[in-house]
């Protein structure tokens, strides 16, 4: 080869691999050498291109900061580039800030209003945002445009469910399951929709289909039986629970349910062996002991039916009740509303007799309102019968007692 020629070629090749070697360093993952050629080449001239390429690297990086950064820079010098946004909306959302995720992809969107791909996105982001009325009218506005898609049907089956519009999502994912029957979520977000529309034979048969394309999976099992249980459909929810249970750990959530379903299909043995599994469990659960009550009645093991029953009763009131109660008995007394402050206070030692204290209050009550010192003896001395070594106040309630019944026995001379 002529010496010129070899000169030339070596003059005019690395100019060549400098020019082209930043994508195909990109290309080869060789991502630092990238690096370094792009900072070069900015200090040299910065561009919106170089910003663009270092972001994509950032990115590749698992660096969505870094990246948010160049492409900040990229839009300094391109403001009006739809991609740039769109991919500062991507890393965006990587890191969560998705406030600013929707406002690039809108922005996007606004720049090129024909690109349904990124209409998606905006969607999408919508969505993440609960704002679903808008990621509605998003996909409403792609729908028009392209109904054959799978993946913007499904979005906007997801935004017309959570939108108030069963009927219309019932239709969109049955389009894509009838596409693509291997959509995991979608089957479990149909279970969803028709429980919401409490169509039972419709959840049932959903799962069903399901758990075809996946046997036996935990998931679909419990949503399915979960849903027919709220719906009180016990014998069909009865199955997916013995499916899940004979393969998964035994929950209590789950556990309580199935023991549920077992005594109102009239298996009240089953019922009472579930349900006190559930009782070694969990101890005071109100509808653990009120099932098991419900079951031994059937039995007619009256007894210990009510003795479930009275533990359901004591675990049906709710414990911020007491203290509700107990606070307003007191203020209407500081009050001096007498009367009112009684019933408060009854009410709290009502919703839990535990409280043996309220009795010692309600007595002292009736003594300042001076309406009836009977009532007020009665109170003391159930105060200490009740609370017995462990009355608080034991010593200012006998001396109470000691001091009426010397009035009352004076007031009937």
């Amino acid at each position: 080869m002529n010496p010129k020629t070899i000169i030339l070629i070596l003059l005019i090749l690395p100019f060549q691999l400098f020019s082209q070697s930043i994508d195909e360093l990109i290309l080869n993952k060789k991502y630092d050498n990238a690096l370094d050629r792009i900072s070069t080449q900015i200090q040299e001239k910065p561009e919106a291109e170089l910003y663009f390429k270092q972001a994509v690297i950032y990115k590749e990086l698992s660096k969505p900061l870094l990246a948010c950064k160049s492409l900040e820079q990229a839009m300094f010098y391109d403001p009006q580039n739809s991609l740039y946004l769109a991919e500062l909306g991507e890393n965006y959302s990587s890191l969560g800030n998705i406030y600013q995720t929707v406002d690039c992809y809108r922005r996007a969107v606004d720049l090129s209003p024909k690109d349904l791909s990124l209409k998606a996105k905006l969607g999408r982001a919508y969505i993440s945002i609960d704002d679903f009325q808008r990621a509605y009218q998003t996909f409403e506005d792609i729908h028009k445009v392209d109904s054959t898609n799978v993946y913007f049907n499904k979005q906007f089956a997801f935004a017309a469910f959570r939108n108030g519009k069963p009927d219309q999502a019932i239709r969109l994912y049955e389009l894509v399951l009838a596409e693509n029957p291997g959509d995991f979520t979608s089957h479990l977000n149909l279970i969803a929709v028709y429980k919401r529309k409490k169509d039972a034979f419709q959840v049932y048969q959903t799962g069903v289909r399901a758990l075809a394309y996946f046997p036996r999976n935990a998931t679909i099992l419990l949503r399915q039986a979960d849903a027919l249980f709220e719906l009180q459909e016990y014998e069909k929810a009865l199955y997916p629970y013995q499916q899940y249970l004979a393969s998964n750990d035994s929950v209590f959530d789950v556990l309580k349910n199935y023991g549920i379903c077992q005594y109102f299909c009239k298996n009240e043995q089953k019922a009472i062996q579930v349900l006190e599994k559930c009782y070694s469990l969990v101890p005071n659960d109100q509808f653990v002991y009120f099932y098991l009550g419900l079951a031994y009645k059937s039995l007619a093991d009256y007894t210990r039916s009510a003795e479930y029953l009275i533990a359901a009763i004591a675990c049906a009131q709710p414990v911020y009740m007491t203290e509700m109660y107990h606070h307003l008995g007191q203020v209407y007394g500081n009050n001096r509303e007498f009367e009112k402050s009684i019933e408060a206070l009854q009410k709290a030692y009502e919703c839990n007799n535990e409280r043996v204290e309220i009795l010692f209050e309600i007595a002292t009550t009736y003594e300042e309102f001076n309406f009836n010192k009977t009532l007020a003896l009665n109170y003391y001395s159930n105060y200490l019968k009740i609370a017995g070594t462990k009355a608080k106040n034991a010593d200012y309630a006998l001396e109470r007692l000691r001091k009426i019944k010397e009035e009352l026995f004076f007031e009937n001379k």
